[in-house]
């Protein structure tokens, strides 16, 4: 007599890959596509020139960002350290209370 769970049940071994099918690596095809692609993100500007404005304005970006590197080189570490100390003395804790009204 049948039971009423088995209707649904598969009566066979488990089927396994092959080892050989199991190692073997497909090798994918480069198109035409991905090397037109990979051109065009190394030329980033699109070969355009820069306006007159972009240039000034990376100009002035990069005068920037050497005045920062001087302002920190001038400093040691040590002065640095002090600076800090200096200010966290200078501001109150966070938990610290303020007092409001009297009393």
């Amino acid at each position: 007599m049948p039971d009423e769970y088995d209707y649904g049940a598969v009566r066979s071994s488990l089927k396994l890959k092959k080892p050989s099918d199991l190692f073997k690596k497909s090798k994918k095809k480069k198109s035409k596509k991905s090397k037109k692609h990979t051109d065009a993100l190394s030329n980033a500007d699109g070969g355009r020139t820069k306006t007159e404005a972009e240039q000034r304005f990376d100009d002035m970006q990069m005068k920037r960002k050497l005045e920062r590197i001087d302002q920190l080189a001038e400093k040691s570490f040590g002065d640095r350290v002090k600076e800090f100390n200096e200010k966290m003395e200078r501001t109150p804790e966070h938990n610290d209370m303020p007092k409001v009204g009297p009393g």
